[in-house]
């Protein structure tokens, strides 16, 4: 498409130049700034085409780059979901003299355990 409009734009051109070129009741002074004036509109379309370029190379190494971003980032998501994996079932137990509250049961005294005896 954008070849087909540069096509346009420089048949346009050319016609312009050609009908100035062939005209015999335009003055010298009109030719001339008719073709001052094609020259600066083909100058002024080469720019806009290479800037049109130099954004369309931007974009594509822009692509590229977020290619292998995405890439990193999936290998980096993988690598971290084996690192971390799946929670622990492992499961923690209390102590058989603590109760729900972590208080000895009633009965035993600091330092004895349940049969009476003296602990360590």
């Amino acid at each position: 498409m954008a070849d087909d409009v540069s096509e346009g734009i420089e048949n346009a051109l050319n016609i312009t130049l050609s009908t100035a070129e062939r005209s015999g009741n335009m003055k010298k002074e009109l030719k001339q700034t008719i073709f001052e004036t094609v020259s600066t509109l083909r100058n002024l379309f080469v720019k806009l085409k290479d800037s049109r370029d130099g954004k369309s190379n931007t974009i594509s190494e822009l692509e590229d780059r977020l290619a292998k971003m995405k890439a990193e980032l999936e290998e980096c998501g993988g690598s971290n979901a084996k690192v971390h994996g799946a929670p622990s079932l492992i499961v923690s137990q209390e102590p058989a003299m603590m109760t729900a509250r972590g208080v000895a049961p009633s009965g035993v005294r600091d330092g004895e355990t349940l049969l009476g005896s003296p602990g360590k």
